[in-house]
């Protein structure tokens, strides 16, 4: 069986080309990482190493590991990732992975009511976008991740290892000032605002916005680009640009001189809680999963 911890030191054996220099970088000593060395070579029965000199040289079976060991760490860590989440679940630890602005909205609400009802559940909070999110479902660092996509990006297709459940439809809509001349309209066509400038958001999110001004016709000027939600926001009141962003950013922070109209073409982001083919189907993921999707539910009734 090979050790993830040796095949890491020969790794950067290989990459700082020396004993002593791998040593510094692990923080181990050099006769710790020649010990380590030694015990790869039995556990393999291959000597990996020949000395040339004062470096060190590959041997033609060190050529072959070297040219496999950045994938076999990788996957030995993924499978320890993994039997950890089974274990995890087992024992009623859930890890759920959300984007920022579900995390301020849908996903409290889901705890909330996962709390009240299954005490004996433990929730792990993180918080990341897609894919990033859903890599790490992949790798085993997450058990549920709650992401999203737009109307452009189709459906992830119900095969391989991913399962993805919806959760939520909402719009995408307009935020201006309620100075703004357009603030008493009830709706607003995209293609009017062709010389507007622009406040974006998150990188997809503002890739979502640049693919619907081009199907308006026009390529927006964007002035400001930002993360932060309530920036977003605070720019816009300040007569510095409109935004279009998903309605779920309002529902946790409204300024109150912000007005949101509904935009025409309607466009509109998915939201889905995804987990694993192969996970264990343990109570306590579908608990999670049932509190999603009633956290969901309300949301969607709060918008009506």
């Amino acid at each position: 069986m090979l050790d993830t911890q040796k095949l890491v030191t020969f790794a950067t054996v290989v990459r700082t080309g020396s004993f002593a220099a791998a040593a510094r970088e692990l923080g181990y000593t050099q006769p710790g990482v020649s010990q380590q060395m030694k015990a790869l070579e039995r556990d393999l029965r291959a000597t990996l190493f020949s000395r040339a000199g004062r470096g060190l040289k590959l041997s033609e079976e060190g050529e072959a590991l070297a040219g496999r060991v950045g994938g076999l760490i990788a996957d030995l860590r993924a499978a320890e990732e993994r039997v950890a989440a089974v274990s995890r679940l087992k024992q009623g630890r859930v890890r759920v992975c959300a984007f920022p602005s579900a995390n301020a909205t849908l996903v409290p609400a889901a705890m909330s009511r996962l709390r009240s009802r299954h005490v004996n559940i433990e929730i792990e909070l993180f918080e990341a976008e897609p894919p990033e999110s859903l890599e790490g479902l992949e790798r085993g660092d997450y058990d549920v991740v709650v992401a999203f996509r737009y109307d452009d990006q189709p459906p992830a297709p119900e095969v391989g290892e991913l399962v993805t459940i919806p959760l939520l439809d909402e719009p995408m809509v307009l935020m201006m000032s309620d100075e703004h001349p357009l603030a008493r309209r009830k709706q607003v066509e995209l293609a009017e605002l062709d010389t507007a400038r622009w406040i974006a958001g998150c990188v997809r999110c503002r890739q979502e916005f640049v693919n619907a001004c081009a199907d308006a016709g026009f390529a927006p000027r964007i002035d400001i680009t930002t993360d932060d939600n309530l920036a977003v926001q605070s720019y816009v009141v300040a007569g510095l640009g409109l935004a279009v962003m998903p309605r779920m950013t309002q529902s946790f922070v409204k300024h109150p001189k912000l007005r949101a109209k509904p935009l025409l073409p309607e466009r509109r982001r998915h939201v889905t809680a995804t987990i694993l083919r192969s996970q264990p189907k343990t109570g306590a993921v579908e608990r999670v999963i049932e509190s999603l999707l009633h956290a969901a539910r309300e949301l969607n009734s709060a918008y009506i």
